[in-house]
């Protein structure tokens, strides 16, 4: 699936009130090939899932927003999130 620019902006701007947990993946459902380069990882996530921007957490949607500034990975953001819910100190 091709995805134009213009769906992009409009998914990232949907509020997550109006999302409906059927029409969003599972996180960890959508798998991509982690030795390709970071462009062609992003472009294989972007054909394979169905809203970059939400996804079903559990019993929650998550909405993602994406920083073109940071050197942290996903990973670093969940561990650092893990750390506060769980009240370690970072």
């Amino acid at each position: 699936m091709v995805v134009t620019v213009e769906e992009l902006q409009r998914l990232e701007d949907t509020d997550i009130r109006e999302l409906k947990r059927e029409n969003l993946d599972n996180a960890g459902d959508v798998t991509f090939d982690k030795t390709k380069p970071a462009n062609l990882r992003m472009l294989e996530f972007l054909e394979k899932t169905r809203n970059p921007y939400a996804e079903n957490v559990g019993e929650y949607i998550l909405a993602v927003t994406y920083s073109r500034t940071s050197e942290e990975t996903l990973e670093d953001k969940m561990i650092q999130l893990a750390k506060r819910m769980t009240r370690i100190p970072l």
